[in-house]
């Protein structure tokens, strides 16, 4: 009897901190094991705070949500003083008629889209916000719209402060510091394993059956839902003394809206909330292992390619990710495709289908 082997340098970030969290955990709560292994437990918990540590400084930032929350903000603050302007053209008292159609004319040269890139739509309504309360403040008044415009404004400001708090809170991220602690995770509990092993060898499995045979239903789990690994064929691996896995072939699956129903959508939409997924159990992260992986949508037509912004994807998994669509493309068909760094190899995968954008 052994603790079974696992490659646990190829779990997610996720997979791999849930592992050592309740490997940890069992280890601690063994009559045994805590007292004849203790500096190796102290190397392995130590080890692993930092990586507790490092993963959540790596994760998404909490400024994010506050980011989409005042961007929406200063959306419906645009869309309010849109509304009020365009309710104003026809009205029967001709300096009001004639302000709202200045105002009007000035919205239309400017053509903002408020599912813009951030800073792109930060400077757009500021160069406007600017001319309203200077050229055109006047008549701004007489539309009784001053306070509308000034909530704008202190939103607009809100995000641009936001995204360069963000953008420091990246600059201070070491780089390959989740690598470098999961690299040191993985050696302590590797080491803690092969002294297990050998006590078993020394002393007798009574003291470390119970221990062994729950570690090993939790490697058997992770190896099934976690690497996609399936048991497959006779021929038994050399390191583990099992059958060799059916290796999974990285593939994205699928790309569609997040709507309640993707199989009714007629298209994904440009600027809103996408859905990707995968097999393979691979994660959508960066060289570095520090922030997410790229995404890359392709004009079929005319081969200009736009990368997604990091900002704009939102969440990410061993099966998927979700992300914002490209804004600023026209209608048609195009080609995706994401770069990551996952286990430390690059990959590089196409979607095999086109999507239409609408």
């Amino acid at each position: 009897m052994k603790i079974n082997a696992i490659k646990v340098a190829n779990l997610t970030n996720g997979a791999h901190f849930t592992y050592h969290k309740n490997t940890l955990a069992r280890i601690k709560a063994h009559a045994t094991i805590p007292t004849k292994c203790a500096k190796l437990v102290s190397t392995y918990e130590a080890n692993f705070a930092v990586e507790d540590e490092v993963l959540k400084v790596s994760q998404k930032s909490f400024l994010s949500d506050e980011i989409n929350a005042k961007d929406n903000l200063r959306g419906k603050l645009y869309q309010s003083y849109r509304l009020a302007v365009k309710a104003m053209l026809n009205y029967p008292v001709e300096t009001i008629a004639e302000a709202a159609k200045i105002l009007w004319q000035h919205m239309k040269d400017y053509n903002i889209d408020t599912s813009a890139q951030l800073d792109r739509e930060t400077g757009m309504l500021q160069n406007l916000i600017t001319d309203l309360k200077g050229k055109w403040a006047e008549y701004v008044e007489t539309l009784h719209l001053t306070e509308v415009v000034e909530k704008l404004e202190e939103a607009n400001e809100e995000v641009n402060t936001l995204i360069e708090q963000r953008e420091n809170e990246y600059v201070n991220r070491k780089a390959g510091a989740t690598r470098e602690a999961r690299a040191k995770v993985d050696a302590a509990y590797k080491d803690l394993v092969q002294v297990i092993n050998a006590l078993v060898i020394l002393e007798g499995e009574a003291d470390y059956a119970e221990f062994i045979k729950l570690q090993n239903q939790s490697i058997a789990r992770f190896k099934r839902e976690a690497l996609n690994e399936t048991t497959g064929g006779n021929k038994l691996d050399e390191e583990e003394g099992e059958s060799t896995p059916e290796e999974v072939k990285p593939e994205i699956t699928e790309v569609y809206s997040k709507v309640e129903d993707p199989h009714d959508a007629t298209g994904i939409t440009r600027g809103k909330e996408t859905i990707m997924k995968w097999v393979g159990g691979f994660e959508l992260v960066n060289e570095t292992g520090d922030g997410p992986g790229k995404i890359f949508v392709k004009d079929n037509f005319s081969g200009i390619e736009e990368e997604v912004p990091a900002e704009d994807i939102l969440s990410r998994s061993s099966t998927g990710c979700e992300f914002i669509m490209i804004r600023d493309f026209a209608e048609g068909d195009y080609k995706i495709r994401i770069e990551t760094y996952d286990g430390g190899s690059p990959l590089k995968l196409e979607y095999g289908k086109l999507i239409k954008l609408v």
